[in-house]
């Protein structure tokens, strides 16, 4: 197994089994003055050191630490060979803990130079998550075009249509989704179609909520939420660009 996990702009974090002789920032104790005096920034995240329910508030504090530090020239990790930098260590760290993984990719999402950059990678990111959780799977218990929900009606309309001019309500006509591909996959990567469950998947335990999700509660305020969760049939560049303005 490799001794790295790696970041996006060549950053990478160190993977140790304890904390003996390592010297960094203990990440759910920075602290700008230390920072400061020290002149550059290096992680020590020891997942045995702080409980999951901070999560969410660590990954703010460090968001507000990395804006503070670019106002003052601070450097963050350290440059090794091939231009990577070392961002810190990695401690305690369960590869198959998704909850680790998703702070990780927290942490990653930190160092993207832009909000636009941020975004876009939650929004693929967790595009990406949900599909694979459906992939394969049949949750819906599709049989013979027709959805579980569906299954004892002659109904089938299903998640993926709706109201063509949506102010008319029942008065306008009820279409299947234009961004629903021949091959039933979605052309619009719309995240709002893809953490919404109806009842059947509901009773069967599958529900998604914003709050559950790192990337989504710790990066945006909850005017932004309240567009990623509604902005349904919409695709990725027009619910982005809602983001950014929110």
């Amino acid at each position: 197994m490799t001794n790295k996990i790696k970041l996006d702009n060549n950053y990478f974090l160190e993977l140790e089994k304890n904390d003996v002789d390592i010297d960094g920032q203990d990440i759910d104790r920075l602290n700008i003055k230390e920072i400061r005096r020290n002149k550059y920034l290096i992680l020590k995240i020891d997942f045995n050191t702080f409980d999951e329910k901070d999560y969410k508030k660590i990954i703010k504090r460090v968001l507000r630490i990395k804006a503070l530090i670019k106002l003052h020239a601070i450097k963050i990790g350290i440059e090794e060979e091939n231009n990577e930098i070392k961002l810190g260590y990695l401690i305690n760290y369960d590869k198959n803990n998704h909850k680790q993984n998703e702070f990780i990719l927290a942490i990653n999402a930190i160092l993207l130079k832009t909000r636009y950059e941020r975004y876009n990678y939650i929004y693929d990111t967790v595009c990406n998550y949900l599909d694979s959780y459906f992939y394969g799977k049949n949750l819906c218990d599709f049989q013979d075009n027709k959805c579980g929900e569906k299954r004892n009606t002659s109904s089938t309309w299903g998640c993926c249509r709706h109201y063509k001019i949506k102010w008319l309500g029942p008065f306008s006509k009820f279409t299947l989704c234009e961004y629903l591909k021949e091959d039933y996959t979605c052309g619009a990567k719309c995240l709002g179609c893809k953490l919404y469950t109806c009842d059947y998947l509901r009773k069967k335990g599958i529900k998604f909520r914003m709050k559950d999700i790192l990337l989504l509660d710790a990066f945006f305020n909850p005017l932004q939420k309240y567009f990623i969760k509604y902005m349904v049939f919409t695709p990725k560049e027009k619910v982005i660009r809602r983001l950014l303005i929110t």
